[in-house]
């Protein structure tokens, strides 16, 4: 047998027990990092799987590209070898335009979920507000109805349990809520594993005065700026050359009853081009061209159908800046209302503001019906205060997303115009 020396084996279970807290705290005790939208934009950048699954799209292309001009010497003389280079080359920019619509669109969702971390916050923090009035006002009257009951106290009293029930259930759904929208929050930027838990530095929205810009005259211009911009249109236009270029390289065969068309040698025969609305009120259409991987007959067949695929492209393409235009027209429409509708309740926010407060500090005051009906109105308007000044930040940055940046107060790419409306140059 061997001795063990009492202080070496003291020393062994002290520092094992160290590491084994170490290990525990790692493990539990994750730290939440506050971050800035600007912040939460770049990680997703890094980290998103849809972005990064564009960027190898992209650089799929690429190859392709590469590859024809590789060729062996012998391929090069193949007739249509040049208009598959030119098609190669647009597939380029239909995969490019792929990729920043997929950082338009995340951006997007990483915006929304950002802002929704700090709406659901405010709701359960009201929630937890008047949650704390209806108990102090409870144990007040009950304490008042132990020295002196009246059947109207009796009244009362059961009115601001039900009072209390009631809120209690808002209160456990805005906190479900909240928690939601940090998870989806961590989502949108790129995942758990990899960015790890995230909350939002900011607690609340940022202010902007733009009612006044938002005329007729406005909303056509940016209309049309818009339509000429969106990835979906460069899309569609490119998809469109590359099926009119496949008429020409169908009339280099002249004597091959059997001749290939661009899409035996790419993925470029399956380009989606629908819009990819993200709103709650708009349902995007997939929309796509179409080309098989050979073509049958004689050279003046072959010809005829590749052609009826281009003008589908055509059509595609026109399909798509009239849903862009409906789209983006919408979109300022509601851009409209929802301003109009905060700017309303903003003029009484302070009072509503000072009803709760007053009734936190002094639960006594709370005991007429005068005054209930008075607190629960005023609960209720701060709850759609709260949820106009979000839905105006995530109108906001919808549009940034709908218009490509056409329009933009910087919430998610570099700013178009200020917080009061004046044009960036």
């Amino acid at each position: 047998m061997f001795k063990i020396n009492r202080v070496s084996f003291v020393s062994f279970i002290a520092i094992t027990t160290l590491f084994t807290s170490f290990a525990g705290i790692s493990k539990s005790e994750e730290i939440t990092k506050k971050i800035t939208l600007s912040e939460a934009l770049e990680l997703m950048n890094e980290y998103h799987p849809r972005i990064q699954a564009a960027q190898a799209s992209l650089r799929g292309s690429e190859a392709g590209l590469r590859g024809m001009q590789n060729l062996p010497f012998f391929a090069k003389f193949s007739p249509d070898l040049k208009i598959r280079k030119q098609q190669s080359a647009l597939g380029i920019e239909v995969t490019d335009a792929g990729l920043r619509q997929e950082i338009r669109d995340t951006s997007y969702g990483v915006a929304r979920a950002y802002y929704l971390v700090i709406y659901s916050k405010q709701q359960m923090l009201l929630t937890e507000h008047i949650l704390t009035i209806l108990s102090k006002n409870i144990k007040a009257l009950e304490f008042k109805m132990v020295l002196k009951k009246t059947p109207a106290d009796e009244s009362s009293l059961l009115k601001l349990k039900l009072g209390y029930a009631e809120a209690k259930d808002k209160s456990s759904l805005a906190f479900t809520g909240y928690a939601r929208a940090k998870a989806l929050l961590i989502e949108e930027v790129g995942g758990r594993k990899k960015v790890g838990l995230l909350e939002p530095n900011e607690k609340e929205f940022p202010n902007y005065k733009l009612l006044s810009l938002l005329t007729p005259a406005f909303i056509d211009e940016m209309v049309d700026k818009a339509v000429d911009v969106r990835e979906e249109v460069v899309k569609s236009s490119k998809a469109s050359e590359i099926l009119s270029l496949e008429v020409a390289a169908q009339k280099t065969a002249r004597f091959n009853p059997k001749f290939r068309t661009f899409a035996s040698g790419s993925d470029l025969h399956y380009i989606p081009i629908g819009v990819q609305g993200r709103g709650e009120n708009f349902s995007p259409e997939s929309i796509t061209i179409e080309m098989p991987s050979t073509l049958v007959g004689k050279k003046v067949d072959r010809v005829a159908r590749a052609q009826s695929f281009a003008d589908r492209g055509a059509a595609v393409e026109e399909s798509t800046r009239n849903l862009i235009r409906l789209e983006v027209r919408n979109a300022f429409q509601l851009l409209l209302e929802t301003r109009n509708r905060y700017e309303e309740l903003k003029k009484v926010e302070p009072e509503l503001n000072k009803i709760i407060n007053e009734l936190l500090e002094n639960p006594i005051k709370f005991m007429t019906p005068e005054d209930a009906q008075t607190f629960e109105r005023a609960g209720r308007m701060l709850g759609s205060f709260n949820q106009a000044k979000f839905a105006g930040v995530d109108n906001l940055a919808d549009l940034e997303r709908i218009t490509s940046g056409v329009f933009s107060v910087g919430l998610t790419c570099p700013a178009t115009f200020t917080n009061d409306g004046k044009r960036i140059k």
